[in-house]
């Protein structure tokens, strides 16, 4: 996103973008469903659980598919006694926040394992970073739900860590962008628009990441580790980065035109999983879950004038 606007592909939409920070999915679905938020961002659990929760008030529709593969699994130092998702009993797992979708995903995955949420294993909000790895390392937590990048910068610094997930999580698709009904039949083409902008800049970041993170790093000085110079922060994000460029662009979305599509197949997975890790009671109507109507418009444009732009980039 910070691409899409430091390339000025918002604007070249005619869009002015304002990103707001919620600490968590959950609380990014309920402000995309009161107003506050007119396009959402979050992993898929939360929409499905509001869903079924408050009934008709409660749908967003899934209308960008943008992190193509699932991030989210449960980590645990090489050293941990942890062999299988059976020994999760008992251990109390560190979240970003008790709000995050990864919880509900890390619930899914030690269901699967018969393990139920606060009578075998229990959460605690850890942050994320050299918070949450501080956390893991002194015992404060035995294991982390989080997700890929930041298990890779964990990684980078030397942690030796274990990742469990399972094999029907597997097959998901992960965080992705949403809109209620009424902004979706009054706001069409603003959803066009953010689309194609969002396709051009994650193809931008997938062809040059190094000037993608330099672009981030401008526009969110936050995102920046105090004391490291932009090459010590590069050497750890790239690492970051390109092991979640594998997700962002599977399955080619350049070559098959698909930026933004969802698969019939991977929506009743998520469907699927999400009953029997009893994120959900009951299987979804899932005929106004997700469209796919603005796709082609999200792929209407000339790839090499992306590729121009992150060969060409300049500090």
């Amino acid at each position: 996103m910070a691409v899409a606007i430091g390339k000025g592909y918002f604007r070249e939409e005619g869009l002015d973008v304002e990103i707001i920070f919620t600490g968590g999915s959950a609380p990014t679905v309920q402000a995309t469903l009161s107003g506050q938020i007119d396009i959402g961002s979050a992993t898929v659990e939360p929409v499905f659980q509001i869903r079924e929760q408050v009934g008709k008030n409660g749908k967003v529709v899934l209308i960008y598919n943008y992190i193509r593969r699932p991030t989210g699994s449960i980590a645990v130092l090489d050293s941990s006694k942890v062999k299988s998702l059976a020994d999760f009993k008992g251990v109390v797992i560190g979240d970003s926040s008790l709000g995050s979708g990864n919880l509900l995903l890390a619930n899914g995955i030690l269901a699967k394992a018969g393990l139920q949420v606060d009578k075998d294993f229990s959460h605690v909000a850890v942050g994320t970073g050299a918070a949450a790895l501080n956390a893991l390392t002194t015992g404060r937590v035995g294991a982390l739900s989080l997700w890929d990048t930041e298990y890779a910068a964990m990684r980078a610094v030397g942690t030796k860590l274990r990742t469990f997930t399972h094999p029907d999580a597997e097959k998901l698709f992960s965080t992705t962008y949403y809109a209620t009904p009424a902004y979706i039949e009054k706001n069409g083409d603003i959803v066009k628009r953010f689309g194609r902008a969002m396709a051009k800049a994650t193809y931008f970041t997938s062809l040059n990441p190094t000037a993608a993170l330099k672009i981030m790093y401008k526009a969110y000085p936050q995102t920046r580790t105090a004391g490291q110079t932009v090459e010590q922060e590069l050497k750890k994000d790239l690492i970051a980065l390109n092991a979640r460029l594998e997700l962002l662009i599977a399955g080619d979305p350049m070559k098959t035109r698909t930026w933004g599509k969802y698969e019939p197949d991977a929506i009743a997975e998520w469907d699927r999983f999400a009953v029997s890790a009893k994120i959900i009671k009951s299987p979804m109507d899932l005929s106004d879950l997700y469209t796919n109507k603005f796709v082609e418009s999200y792929n209407d444009f000339d790839p090499a004038e992306i590729e121009r732009d992150a060969k060409n980039w300049k500090e």
